[in-house]
């Protein structure tokens, strides 16, 4: 997410992206965002907005990680089946359904990961297309919903990165 944040950085936006290492349990992530959250509001740096990634994957604790961010007012952007199909929109804008395996083979494929993480030539000027794909795949896009398979919410973080 920091070079997404670095490729579209606004000047009206000052976003502070984290990544934590808890693993990929949906409720696992919404509860560390919570925590930091509250310790930074301890220390008087609060945060407008907060934001968290998942995957629907198999994750027996989405439905739970929905409603806790709900109520802690957390955006929380899901990728269904995973974030790996907004990766592949940024070459392709194909909106079949793959399996996990498959989906993994492709963004290898298309040259988008390497070693589990973004190619170095990651096309990050594909960012406008995928969001396009993506609201095609979800026209009734919302954070904290699951969308159809395939989708993924992610272009609501690229209108907050943008201060929209």
């Amino acid at each position: 997410m920091e070079r997404l944040n670095s490729f579209l950085r606004s000047k009206d936006v000052n976003a502070i992206v984290k990544s934590v290492g808890v693993g990929k349990d949906p409720l696992k992530v919404v509860q560390k965002c919570i925590e930091l959250r509250n310790r930074a509001a301890d220390n008087g740096k609060e945060f407008d907005v907060c934001v968290c990634l998942v995957d629907v994957d198999q994750h027996a604790t989405l439905s739970l990680a929905t409603n806790l961010a709900i109520n802690e007012k957390i955006v929380l952007i899901i990728s269904n089946l995973k974030f790996e199909m907004w990766l592949r929109w940024h070459k392709e804008p194909s909106r079949s359904s793959l399996t996990s395996s498959q989906l993994d083979e492709l963004t290898k494929k298309l040259d988008l990961v390497h070693n589990k993480a973004l190619s170095p030539r990651f096309p990050f000027d594909g960012v406008y297309k995928a969001c396009e794909v993506a609201h095609r795949a979800d026209p009734n896009m919302q954070a904290g919903v699951t969308g159809p398979n395939p989708s993924s919410s992610m272009p609501l973080l690229v209108d907050l990165l943008l201060g929209k």
